[in-house]
C-alpha cells in the first residue's frame, strides 16, 4: 500500500460528510460505501502497522457515518 491511497482517504471522508451537512442522504451513502470498499481493500495489502492503524480509524469514522446516515435518512 503507497502512503498516497491513505492520504486520498481523507477528502473522501470529508465529501461524506459535507453530503451529510446537506442532507443528501443518498450521495453521502453511496460514497461511504463506495470509500468503506476501498479501506477493506487497503486493509488486505497492508504491510505496516502505523498504515493499518490509520486505516483501522477510517474504517471506525465511516461506520459511524453509515449509522449517522441510517439514522438521519428514515
Amino acid at each position: 500500500m503507497h502512503s498516497q491511497q491513505l492520504v486520498n482517504l481523507k477528502p473522501k471522508v470529508q465529501t461524506i460528510i459535507d453530503l451529510l451537512a446537506k442532507k443528501e442522504w443518498k450521495n453521502a451513502q453511496l460514497l461511504q460505501l463506495e470509500v468503506s470498499e476501498e479501506v477493506e481493500n487497503l486493509i488486505d495489502e497492508v504491510v505496516s502497522d502505523d498504515h493499518l492503524i490509520e486505516l483501522s480509524k477510517y474504517q471506525v469514522l465511516l461506520t459511524h457515518l453509515l449509522l449517522k446516515i441510517q439514522n438521519e435518512s428514515h
